[in-house]
């Protein structure tokens, strides 16, 4: 927290005034990130999108494919997700190295993702009335496990074999799908987790109504972070870091992530703030647990940085920055 200089106009107590001069100043300074003042470091080490080809260390598969994202990896396969030049006929796909690929489902391209596993994928569909049909599909074979329909618009936030961790505008809930049973782990809206680190990030209400996020064990329901500014955007793998965004951020992304730790002897201890000008952050991820992997898309170019703590370097070629289609 930034030190404030105050303009009292009463008396302040002596030890009042002792504990204000006391107060440490833990804001990183604002680390810019552009092409140019960056030096190349090493390529990205784990598996990401190249343009629409997969890429991890000496594997590269292309995605023939209008709109490709990478779900994650499956055993020694990757999933992706594919759909036309506006979102729309999306299919869930099981791509080998070789390039040899399976299709798993059908799905919503934005609204599907991997279970940290790699054993399970998990779609959602939003029905007129906002009821939610939410389906799980063996990762290998594309085979149906489980489906069930929430009554109130529902997003999968992760999962992890058959528990699926599912956020709703006022609960967060968990679901099994071998036995077919919900149990409620929130009564606030979740909006992100990860069940295998035991953290889930929620709204205490409506954040354009004055909501904060909150961030607490599954299991116990701890309380491990708070912010009425910030929201996560992610966790690192055993969940001692996060990444946050402004917690009112739309558009087509952030122009500036934090980067923060949630356990140790001082929680929401700032380690970095990066910021883009005239452009904005697209996928932001971890790297490593310490290194936070960040899509830069400035002005002109694009990038992918590499920060840990203030020290950051491009892990990536450049390339041509995407321009926003006017609608």
């Amino acid at each position: 927290m930034h030190l404030v200089k105050l303009a009292l106009t009463t008396v302040v107590t002596g030890a009042l005034a002792a504990t204000l001069a006391a107060t440490p100043a833990s804001a990183k300074p604002t680390t810019l990130l552009t092409a140019g003042n960056l030096s190349r470091g090493a390529d990205v080490t784990v598996p990401h999108l190249d343009g629409k080809t997969v890429v991890d260390g000496s594997v590269r598969v292309r995605i023939k494919a209008p709109t490709v994202r990478l779900l994650g990896k499956s055993g020694s396969a990757y999933v992706v997700a594919t759909a036309d030049d506006r979102g729309g006929h999306g299919r869930v796909l099981r791509v080998a190295a070789d390039g040899t690929t399976t299709r798993l489902a059908r799905a919503n391209v934005y609204e599907t993702l991997l279970s940290g596993d790699g054993t399970r994928v998990v779609g959602t569909k939003v029905g007129r009335s906002l009821k939610t049909t939410v389906t799980a599909y063996d990762a290998t074979s594309g085979a149906q496990l489980g489906r069930r329909t929430f009554p109130d618009y529902t997003s999968a936030l992760d999962a992890e074999g058959d528990r699926i961790l599912l956020g709703t505008g006022t609960r967060t809930l968990l679901w099994q799908t071998g036995t077919n049973t919900v149990v409620k782990i929130s009564g606030d809206a979740g909006y992100i987790g990860d069940l295998s680190a035991d953290v889930v990030g929620t709204f205490t209400k409506d954040p354009y109504e004055g909501g904060c996020s909150v961030v607490r064990r599954i299991s116990s329901g701890q309380r491990l972070w708070r912010s009425c500014t910030e929201r996560v955007a992610a966790f690192n793998a055993d969940a001692t870091r996060i990444a946050t965004i402004a917690i009112l951020s739309d558009g087509p992304g952030p122009g500036r992530v934090d980067a923060r730790s949630i356990t140790g002897t001082i929680v929401g201890k700032h380690l970095g703030r990066y910021q883009v000008k005239s452009g904005w952050f697209g996928e932001i991820r971890f790297e490593t647990p310490t290194a936070l992997l960040l899509d830069v898309n400035g002005a002109r170019k694009a990038f992918t940085a590499r920060c840990t703590g203030s020290t950051c370097e491009r892990a990536s070629d450049l390339r041509p920055a995407q321009t926003l289609r006017a609608s």
